[in-house]
């Protein structure tokens, strides 16, 4: 019996470390973990191939149909930065710094926000 249970449990973990490693996706973009890092990206393939967007550390996103918006902790202790990302301007081809808008402060953040509608965040990390 304990060695059922014995593999049981390795059969999960291997499952665990050889699963899809994100945590929150919508269509192409998700948010994923990769040796401690988390990270937003644009998936390149179904084999869990993605291009960068936003860099580590991502601590919230949310998503419409136009926008995705990301919530960052700066490697400086206690910054948070704001990202916005124009879906219909991506593809893979292009680098971060030609789609992404940011970083932004809360209050700049605040103020396009009420311009331009963004979602909210749905989900924090």
């Amino acid at each position: 019996m304990k060695l059922a249970a014995s593999i049981i449990a390795m059969f999960i973990v291997i499952l665990l470390i050889w699963g899809d490693s994100s945590m929150w996706e919508d269509d192409v973009y998700a948010v994923y973990y990769i040796d401690g890092d988390v990270k937003l990206g644009i998936k390149v393939d179904d084999d869990g191939s993605f291009i960068g967007r936003v860099e580590n550390k991502v601590i919230a996103v949310g998503s419409n149909e136009k926008y995705v918006v990301v919530k960052q902790l700066t490697s400086e202790p206690d910054v948070i930065s704001y990202f916005v990302l124009d879906k219909e301007n991506d593809n893979i081809y292009l680098k971060p710094y030609e789609v992404i808008e940011g970083p932004y402060t809360e209050p700049q953040f605040t103020k396009l926000n009420q311009k331009l509608d963004l979602p909210k965040f749905s989900e924090t990390f």
